[in-house]
């Protein structure tokens, strides 16, 4: 394996950050807004504020699968005795990113059935 590619991976990633952080911003301002409206939203503001929560986690499993992407490509460029080493931080990178990804599916999932429930009321 070539020490460059855990590195092509990171601008992937990086996008996918930038995407989440625009969601938290997004959702957080949505909540600033709810918390005006009255308590007959709080139900909502709360689901939202889980949401929050959850988007938070998956960032926090992006940025780590970057660290474990950066550190397994320094290994293998610096170290060529400890490639297994390596391509164990590659793989552990690809786990936590891809429970990252996951998260997002549910907060996707769960966004639109807040948003019904928002509606509603």
């Amino acid at each position: 394996m070539q020490w460059y590619l855990p590195m092509t991976i990171v601008p992937g990633i990086g996008l996918i950050i930038l995407s989440t952080s625009n969601l938290m911003l997004n959702l957080n301002a949505e909540i600033s807004q709810l918390k005006h409206e009255g308590e007959h939203v709080k139900n909502i503001i709360l689901l939202k504020l889980d949401q929050l929560k959850r988007l938070s986690w998956s960032i926090v499993f992006q940025y780590l699968g970057v660290i474990l992407f950066l550190f397994s490509g320094l290994l293998m460029s610096m170290f060529t005795q400890v490639e297994s080493l390596a391509k164990g931080l590659l793989v552990a990178g690809v786990f936590v990113v891809s429970i990252s990804i996951f998260l997002l599916l549910i907060y996707s999932i769960k966004a639109v059935s807040i948003r019904q429930k928002h509606l509603e009321l």
